[in-house]
């Protein structure tokens, strides 16, 4: 009966942990977070009006020559 009850608060103290974590700091369990989808929207905006072409357009140019 003990084991059960160790093993019981250990899950419960384990799953609040794991709560608190995904709440507070959501980018360290893989959940994209406000902060992360500001950063994601500013990459968007900056590459979007980037006026040097990406790699992908480079190299096709050059195998066309």
């Amino acid at each position: 009966m003990d084991i059960v009850l160790s093993m019981s608060i250990f899950f419960v103290i384990v799953t609040m942990i794991f709560i608190a974590v995904g709440i507070f700091l959501p980018e360290w369990m893989g959940i994209t977070g406000k902060r992360a989808k500001k950063i994601i929207e500013e990459q968007k905006d900056t590459s979007a009006h980037s006026d040097q072409p990406s790699a992908s357009e480079e190299a096709k140019t050059d195998s066309d020559k």
